[in-house]
């Protein structure tokens, strides 16, 4: 019996690995040789489908292992010519997966950080996308200009306290769904804005067919959890819902990680 149970458990890892996008796999050998380049300048990297322009090579490993390796994006639509928005793109790994596997959709993508647009804009053109429509852009809850921690990095960010002396151009992205009759993804990724900017563009969610949250958050904030669910429901989606980061190794005895974001969440919502 006990035998059987491993076996049972072994076919099952087994089935959960053959899931994943194969012809996008990195071998042990080529993840060593990126773990090992360095992270103060700028690198090119020949994957499979695309050419990657890049600094942050652990940055690199981990999302397009989730991305492209593990298609976390990958859906289904009839509307071949649909609208994608990618808010928080970051170089474009994600950009680069949409446009890539919907070559008749449009693609807008936002990202505020001048020094990643930089990386972000060269992706698309070296890739010669042509679906592609970029943005140096923040998504917000207003067509202002904001204050913006600028770390050239993933954890780029708004700085709600006003004192960074960096600015970007900001736009409100309820005003920016309004043009919109459908939309088949979008995708959100903005590093602790995101219950803002579904708070307030909740009418409007109704035109989304899927939308993918992920969820900054901290353990003493689960109100601002509870409303974003509820406001995703309220316009239709159903909700499953994957660990981003698992933060808190004993949560009962260490309740804060003194961080910023104590819960960082996958939120999946379809229809």
């Amino acid at each position: 019996m006990i035998i059987t149970n491993i076996l049972k458990g072994i076919g099952k890892r087994g089935s959960k690995k053959k899931a994943l996008n194969q012809e996008h796999q990195l071998g042990w050998f080529e993840e060593k040789l990126l773990k090992h380049k360095d992270d103060q300048f700028p690198k090119q990297y020949q994957f499979p489908k695309f050419i990657l322009n890049y600094v942050r090579p652990y940055e690199v490993i981990k999302t397009y292992k989730e991305i492209f390796g593990g298609d976390i994006y990958k859906f289904n639509t009839p509307n071949k010519s649909g609208v994608i928005l990618d808010c928080g793109a970051n170089i474009g790994i994600s950009t680069l997966y949409f446009a890539l596997n919907n070559p008749a959709s449009t693609i807008h993508a936002f990202e505020p950080d001048k020094s990643i647009y930089a990386i972000l804009n060269k992706n698309i053109a070296d890739n010669k996308l042509s679906n592609v429509v970029l943005y140096n852009d923040a998504i917000w809850t207003a067509h202002c200009e904001l204050s913006f921690s600028n770390k050239g990095s993933e954890a780029s960010q708004i700085d709600a306290s006003g004192v960074s002396a960096t600015k970007v151009n900001a736009i409100r992205f309820a005003d920016y769904l309004s043009k919109f009759e459908k939309i088949d993804f979008v995708k959100m990724d903005i590093e602790g804005a995101e219950y803002d900017v579904i708070k307030d563009c909740a009418n409007q969610l109704h035109k989304i067919e899927n939308l993918f949250l992920e969820y900054h958050g901290t353990s003493s904030e689960t109100e601002k959890l509870n409303t974003l669910l509820d406001i995703v429901n309220k316009a239709g989606f159903k909700v499953y819902i994957k660990m981003a980061a698992d933060n808190l190794a004993m949560p009962f005895i260490d309740k804060s990680t003194g961080t910023p974001f104590d819960v960082q969440l996958n939120i999946f919502c379809y229809k």
